[in-house]
């Protein structure tokens, strides 16, 4: 009788009341669609917008999501527009760059806000480079 009473006690005890287990419709994973590796002149925007998408454990976008994007350090002159958005009904987020006066990679960060999970962020690179209008349109041509 005592193994029947702990048995008893064991399946009530493990009944699972207590066990939570992730929604599928959570968030799992944030990925680059588009937009990493553009380059454009230092201080411009970029041509495209930089594009992620959520999505749950069954592979599945995750609408309505908080997304944040931002630069990796201080950036002089850039911006990111918006700064915090959320995932449409495909799961994906988009932001616009601005690129910083210095030329040179700078690193955007786009994460699940409120998340330090790697598996929830997403880094781009894209490049200032030098600006194409330093010379004022001026050509020299030889005599």
């Amino acid at each position: 009788m005592r193994v029947s009473i702990a048995a008893v006690c064991l399946l009530v005890g493990c009944s699972g009341g207590d066990l939570t287990l992730p929604d599928s419709a959570d968030p799992v994973t944030l990925t680059i669609v588009s937009g990493n590796g553009q380059r454009a002149d230092a201080g411009d925007p970029l041509d495209q917008p930089l594009v992620v998408q959520v999505l749950d454990s069954d592979s599945t976008p995750v609408p309505g999501t908080s997304v944040e994007f931002g630069f990796l350090g201080d950036v002089p002159g850039a911006a990111v527009t918006p700064a915090l958005t959320t995932t449409d009904d495909e799961g994906q987020a988009e932001a616009f760059v601005r690129l910083g006066t210095e030329s040179g990679e700078h690193l955007v960060i786009a994460q699940v806000a409120g998340t330090a999970s790697p598996d929830l962020s997403a880094r781009f690179s894209v490049v200032a480079t030098s600006s194409s209008h330093d010379d004022a349109g001026c050509t020299l041509t030889s005599i």
